[in-house]
């Protein structure tokens, strides 16, 4: 299987750039059944991989080992340089948006209290928010389209916005690697169509790494650099176009569905070719 992460055609005459995250054959077992089976691939700085699949095909574990919060049963996980477990103070530069991020629309929190949560790991626990960190999550809100709204209770806010401030949550540090689980859940078309974009412009702006894994296969495909369909093992790994195109995609959900869901009748004509190098295998 070749590596969809490797250097981008075009920058031979520069130093290479060390992955953000890097899997080489990494297994997982849960409850003595193999969730993950020699998993390998790589991402360099600034690009956006898609992880798609059928349900229970183990992606948001595949995230969780990139996170740190699962140790693989076999082979080795590196982020940002380190095991994800031994980042320490660093690990503050993952920024992490997990499925159903805020599901409690009754908690006594405001918007802005809920992305001041993001900077815990800056302040210390038990300890008051500095100005600096204040005017931090108000810059992240901002970004996000959402200073308006950053006394509201968090409970008044719609599913977009709520991701939008899961987001500003996660960015409210010097992130370099944001991780998303099914971002887009319960949002609609135009909001989904809004955080995209928004992540476009983050990676433009902060050359942030991004890894998202989404049911909505035509939206991914239609923003990420690169896509990886797993079912327990890689499948698939490449360009969108490629990828969507490949016959073991059909394998991999061992049926056929519709890739151009939501009216996206080209979801990977939009320009890759300054990322290059990109192979199914």
């Amino acid at each position: 299987m070749s590596n969809a992460g490797q250097q981008p055609a075009g920058l031979s005459d520069r130093a290479p750039q060390a992955p953000v995250v890097a899997l080489d054959g990494v297994d997982l077992i849960r409850g003595g059944r193999q969730v993950l089976s020699g998993i390998t691939f790589s991402l360099l700085p600034g690009r956006f991989l898609g992880l798609i699949g059928p349900n229970g095909a183990g992606k948001t574990s595949c995230l969780k080992v990139i996170l740190g919060l699962l140790r693989p049963t076999r082979g080795t996980v590196e982020v940002l340089g380190s095991a994800p477990w031994e980042l320490g103070h660093r690990a503050h530069q993952i920024g992490y948006v997990p499925q159903r991020a805020y599901t409690d629309r009754w908690a006594p929190f405001s918007v802005f209290d809920v992305v001041m949560m993001g900077r815990t790991c800056c302040i210390g626990l038990g300890r008051r928010p500095r100005r600096k960190d204040r005017e931090r999550v108000m810059e992240s809100l901002e970004r996000m389209g959402l200073s308006d709204s950053a006394k509201q209770p968090i409970g008044d806010l719609s599913g977009g916005q709520i991701q939008r401030t899961m987001i500003a949550r996660a960015m409210c540090r010097k992130t370099r690697l944001l991780v998303l689980d099914e971002p887009t859940e319960g949002v609609d078309l135009p909001h989904q169509d809004r955080l995209y974009r928004l992540l476009d412009e983050l990676r433009a702006e902060r050359n942030l790494t991004v890894v998202t894994v989404s049911h909505d296969v035509s939206m991914l495909a239609a923003h990420a650099d690169e896509l990886a369909c797993i079912n327990s093992t890689m499948h698939v790994h490449g360009h969108p176009r490629e990828v969507m195109e490949s016959h073991h995609l059909g394998r991999a959900y061992s049926c056929e569905f519709d890739f151009f869901s939501h009216g996206h009748h080209d979801p990977v004509g939009h320009d890759h070719a300054a990322h290059g190098g990109d192979h199914v295998g």
